[in-house]
């Protein structure tokens, strides 16, 4: 029992206490890194793993010096990182999650690098349960995707409104796959697009594609909605 409460430092001593230490972050780093990863999230299984390493590394080289300012600065260093994550686009703010497991991650590292181990891996699945299970909450309380697929023609423009397409895919967190080429001439191209007909903010998806310029019209399910715009 003293392995999952006690200090490792004073159980193992230097320089296994250290070694052990270090693959245990690099485990609880991996181990919620592939849950993102499946996820298909930006903050995967490298980054995570990493930012768990550094963290512990960090706070052992700080109780080292004995002045605790290198493990300080994690907290407010970690932010940096953090932000980056976050994407302010045109669709509204999206990567918060990820930030948020990224400073999760780092206070792992820190549990680690001051040698409770126990309770760092009990940390580690306490927030794999919160990205899995809660979002499978979620999910059930507001209903599962109801999946539909609509023929949209839009203006070739020389590639260019495809490459538009693939960033409102990113700006709504949707798979390439979503997206698949049926038809292209020089002048117009169609496409097939899958979105979900249940929650009003991925229905937003094709409510966005149709206010797009090149768009010009859209066959959902059978009916054909073309988009009458002055010029055309």
């Amino acid at each position: 029992m003293r392995w999952l409460t006690g200090d490792w430092h004073l159980l193992l001593g230097t320089p296994w206490a250290e070694i052990m230490l270090t693959f245990v972050a690099v485990f609880c780093g991996a181990l919620i890194g592939v849950e993102r990863e499946r996820k298909d999230k930006p903050t995967g299984t490298r980054t995570l793993t990493l930012v768990c390493l550094g963290s512990a590394v960090f706070t052992m080289v700080s109780g080292m010096v004995s002045d605790g300012k290198i493990a300080a600065q994690i907290v407010s260093g970690i932010g940096f990182l953090g932000a980056g994550a976050v994407i302010h686009g045109r669709f509204g703010v999206s990567g918060l999650t990820s930030a948020a497991t990224i400073w999760a991650v780092a206070a792992i590292g820190m549990l680690v690098g001051v040698g409770y181990a126990g309770g760092s891996l009990a940390l580690c699945f306490l927030i794999l349960a919160v990205l899995t299970v809660i979002s499978a909450v979620e999910q059930r309380l507001l209903g599962p995707c109801r999946h539909a697929t609509a023929t949209v023609t839009v203006q070739s423009n020389g590639g260019k409104t495809m490459v538009k397409v693939a960033d409102l895919l990113d700006g709504f967190h949707l798979p390439p796959s979503d997206c698949s080429l049926l038809d292209a001439t020089e002048a117009n191209t169609q496409i097939l697009v899958r979105y979900c007909t249940t929650h009003a903010h991925h229905r937003a998806f094709l409510a966005q594609l149709a206010e797009m310029p090149e768009v010009t019209a859209i066959h959902r399910d059978g009916n054909e909605s073309p988009l009458h715009r002055p010029g055309k």
